[in-house]
């Protein structure tokens, strides 16, 4: 702006020393047709001057003053887009790219998430498989277990009491004592007791039946044996305690 006021000022400097000049070599060289005094002459030409001047000057404010209204309204464009448009677009991508975050975030969050469910269902369902495993050998060992524990039980009930034998065998005639003919097998060692008792053996038929007893050494010392026409029936001690461990295979097997 300082330098369009230098310019315009350095040409109109220019016109006025150019006016007098010549204004110099009319006064030396011309005279006025009319006759007017000099002093008036140059009255007039100093009117022209300043009004040239003040023309001059009034366009260079009126440039300047354009000019700062135009570097006043960049000013004040540039103070909104920096306030307004700026903070805007900014608080725009801000958003964006946060909206964006959280969406990735809360996608990579629930990945994660999801992840660590199927892995901690998986451990849970590998260790309920071990669980059932363990029960289901537990159990069977248990069964195994219970059943020999029984059997030398029993066995030792056996050593230890002749009554414990006996009323093995008269559990068994129970069960056949409809029979007309009745083949009793037992083992050596307990014959001559059993014998003594069959009397008291016979009187638990319901009708008269013949009661036979068999010494047989390829039975067990716990084995019971009576055969008759309507089939055998084995009431050995281990005979029992095999049903019995069948029984309850079936009914862990079918609990299962």
């Amino acid at each position: 702006m300082i330098l369009l006021s230098r310019i315009i000022k350095s040409q109109f400097a220019k016109t006025v020393k150019v006016e007098n000049k010549q204004i110099k070599i009319r006064n030396f060289d011309l005279s006025d047709p009319q006759g007017e005094p000099l002093h008036a002459q140059e009255h007039i030409i100093t009117e022209q001057i300043e009004a040239a001047k003040r023309e001059a000057e009034a366009l260079l404010k009126e440039a300047e003053n354009k000019s700062n209204q135009i570097l006043l309204e960049i000013e004040q464009a540039k103070k909104y887009w920096e306030n307004h448009e700026k903070t805007e677009h900014m608080k725009q991508a801000y958003d964006s790219g946060f909206a964006e975050g959280v969406h990735t975030g809360r996608s990579n969050g629930y990945d994660e998430w999801m992840d660590k469910i199927n892995q901690a269902s998986e451990i849970v369902e590998s260790a309920r498989q071990e669980y059932v495993k363990h029960i289901e050998s537990s159990e069977a060992m248990i069964l195994e277990l219970a059943i020999a524990v029984a059997e030398k039980i029993i066995d030792q009930k056996l050593e230890e009491s002749s009554e414990a034998f006996l009323s093995i065998v008269k559990r068994t005639i129970k069960e056949a004592r409809n029979y007309r003919e009745i083949q009793l097998h037992i083992h050596p060692v307990h014959y001559e007791e059993i014998i003594e008792q069959k009397e008291e053996l016979e009187a638990m038929f319901t009708k008269e039946t013949a009661l036979i007893i068999y010494p047989d050494p390829e039975l067990s010392e716990d084995s019971c044996l009576i055969e008759s026409a309507n089939g055998r029936i084995d009431a050995s001690i281990d005979s029992q305690l095999r049903e019995i461990k069948d029984k309850l295979v079936d009914l862990l097997e079918g609990g299962q």
